[in-house]
């Protein structure tokens, strides 16, 4: 927990020193009383907005949740996982195997099971007659159990419509957390318990597609649901149906598609022995890596915390750790991390560079018994380690949404774009790395009928999600204005300018000084709109609808 420390208070130390230049978010928007009344300078819906469907009933997809319900939205809030809460809802089961190499981004988070060609919805299948092993898999494949472990602790976050008492230490556990948010689940009537009618939990959105009327015009969107259930510990049931809305929020959360860096030779210690090599997703306890040799990949906050976490059990803990490519996270910090907290280390943790190559692992019948402690691991600086028993990566997660494939580009790099008069659409996701074509980081340019939340890395997602879930449901109730499509480009196309020139890894990152400036944004523009076109004020302290 020291180190975990001292590393978070020297990345937010350099990144707010040295980075946190916040984004011109005083420009859009800028008005005078001469222009108050002109429509056609914003964007215009080309459909009613009135129901909606929430992917993803986290704590940002609650949020979002009350605050379309209390404007008078037909709202529906559809979640993979049994219970509410997000990555905080903590269970001892864990995610299936990473896969090595990363699976294609379309398939990354999951792959769409989508039901039998030509046949009518809603549509059930049963599954009997199996082993426990196969409904667990099938189970865990659906719900994706997250990627928290058992003694993780966070800073309390906070809900303003759920204040934490007095006294209340500044960090919880992970357990603290998970009650906190279902019982903000709770306070709405949207707990998996209430069965209420507008949620669908074990249910996970396998497509999202355009649908037109009659007439063949855009009419909003069609979702192709499927849901599990458990029937018994030897056979379960899928069902799939269909249903419509106006607009769409994806909450799913920024954890679920696991990245594992292109190291050489990874694939085969992968494929040969997939149970000792894992990604930090999966880990839960330090006792099952009891008197051995672990190496943790990555020296990011979960990586330290692990290799941290794991030292009280293992033999011995080596972490790799490389200088990070990038503006938020630079080599100062990592040079700082070494030099400063060397002494806090727990003794039987040791700091490597970074990984250069896997050696191929010997195939031996005789060398079964010893799994991966006969083989080599080089480091960018020549040494060779060996003897390792299990090896974590903690080395981050990729943007993917396997839901909206129609919106994925693999084959755009960070400084291409679709060339324009194409007829294509700008992609929201090309290498997982960020997401790409949203304003305010929010409303997706080419079908502001989409919206995103909690997308961004460095802000505190409790509280921002309660101004972006507002900003949305206002927007799409006409209380608030988009500007025109190319405006909204052209804001765009200046951050990418802002950020270098290029898409990249901390494209979406904002950090306290970014986020507090966009929040101010947020409220002063949504304010000032609903001056001219009627609505509630929103304020940091005040949730009243007037």
């Amino acid at each position: 927990m020291h180190l975990t420390i001292l590393f978070i208070f020297l990345f937010l130390t350099a990144a707010n020193a040295t980075f946190q230049h916040p984004f011109r978010y005083d420009a859009p928007f800028a008005s005078t009383n001469d222009d108050k009344q002109k429509p056609s300078n914003s964007y215009q819906f080309k459909w009613p907005i009135r129901k909606i469907a929430i992917i993803g009933a986290g704590a940002g997809g609650l949020v979002t949740y009350r605050e379309f319900a209390r404007m008078g939205y037909e709202v529906r809030i559809f979640e993979r996982d049994s219970v509410p809460g997000g990555n905080w809802h903590y269970t001892d089961e864990v995610p299936l195997n990473a896969p090595v190499p990363n699976l294609d981004l379309s398939e990354a988070d999951f792959q769409p099971h989508l039901p039998p060609e030509n046949v009518a919805l809603p549509y059930e299948e049963s599954f009997v007659g199996l082993e426990p092993s196969a409904v667990s898999e099938a189970r865990r494949a659906h719900r994706a159990p997250k990627p928290i472990w058992h003694s993780l602790t966070s800073t309390a976050p906070k809900l303003r419509e759920l204040p934490w008492p007095d006294h209340t230490p500044l960090t919880l556990t992970q357990n603290h957390l998970q009650r906190y948010v279902r019982t903000f689940a709770s306070l709405h009537e949207i707990n998996s318990n209430d069965n209420n009618p507008n949620t669908s939990y074990n249910t996970r959105v396998e497509r999202v597609d355009k649908r037109y009327d009659a007439n063949g015009k855009e009419a909003g969107w069609s979702l192709t649901l499927r849901k599990f259930i458990e029937t018994g510990p030897n056979s379960y049931k899928i069902q799939w149906w269909t249903e419509e809305f106006d607009a769409i929020i994806v909450a799913s959360g920024r954890f679920s598609a696991p990245n594992l860096p292109r190291i050489p030779g990874l694939t085969q210690w992968a494929q040969l022995h997939p149970h000792l090599i894992s990604h930090s997703r999966q880990y839960r306890r330090p006792e099952e890596f009891t008197n051995q040799t672990v190496l943790v990949v990555g020296g990011s906050v979960s990586g330290t915390e692990i290799a941290e976490d794991l030292s009280a059990k293992a033999k011995k803990v080596f972490l790799s750790v490389r200088p990070h490519e990038g503006q938020w996270v630079v080599a100062v910090i990592f040079c700082s991390m070494i030099n400063l907290s060397i002494r806090l280390l727990p003794k039987n943790v040791s700091i490597v560079p970074e990984i250069k190559f896997f050696h191929p692992l010997p195939i031996r019948p005789t060398d079964e018994n010893f799994g991966i402690q006969l083989g080599e691991i080089e480091l960018i600086n020549g040494t060779l380690l060996r003897g390792f028993d299990r090896i974590i990566f903690a080395t981050g997660f990729r943007y993917a949404f396997p839901f909206l494939p129609q919106y994925h580009n693999a084959s755009l790099r960070s400084n291409e774009t679709i060339p324009a008069g194409s007829g294509r659409p700008q992609p929201l996701i090309t290498d997982g790395t960020h997401i790409r074509s949203l304003h305010l980081d929010t409303f997706y340019i080419e079908e502001p009928t989409i919206g995103f939340i909690n997308m961004n890395l460095g802000i505190e997602s409790f509280m921002y999600s309660e101004f972006a879930a507002s900003a949305i449901a206002k927007v799409w109730a006409g209380e608030a204005k988009l500007p025109s499509t190319q405006e909204m480009w052209d804001q765009h196309w200046q951050r990418v300018i802002d950020a270098g020139g290029a898409y990249g890894g901390q494209f979406m990152y904002l950090g306290s000084a970014k986020e507090a400036a966009l929040v101010r944004y947020i409220i002063g523009w949504l304010n000032e709109d609903a001056v001219k076109y009627g609505g509630h004020q929103v304020s940091r302290t005040s949730l009243d609808i007037r």
